[in-house]
């Protein structure tokens, strides 16, 4: 199910483009916005490209950083069920006046 999710994010990502425009404000700064300038020839519009070799780098990354978390996650799952439930052979054995013991 997870690599489902992974393959439409990533198809996602192939056709998604966001505009950026660079806009001087009123102090002289520098502003980003997804929206034109106010005023005329006050701005620009950036062209920001991904690179293919980076982003699948960074794709294979975080899924080993995933697979990492949620192998963390069922050891401490693990350690908590143990902790919660002991084995039964572990229980102390003590002697009941009037029962046999085995």
């Amino acid at each position: 199910m997870k690599k489902i999710a992974y393959l439409c994010l990533f198809c996602a990502s192939l056709t998604v483009q966001a505009d950026v425009f660079k806009c001087t404000g009123k102090s002289g700064k520098a502003l980003y916005q997804s929206k034109p300038c106010e005023a005329a020839g006050q701005g620009r519009q950036l062209d920001i490209k991904v690179d293919p070799v980076k982003e699948a780098q960074g794709r294979v990354k975080m899924e080993a950083l995933d697979q990492e978390y949620n192998q963390n996650k069922l050891k401490q799952a693990e350690q908590a069920n143990q902790q919660n439930n002991p084995p039964a052979n572990n229980i102390p054995q003590t002697a009941i006046p009037g029962m046999p013991n085995n």
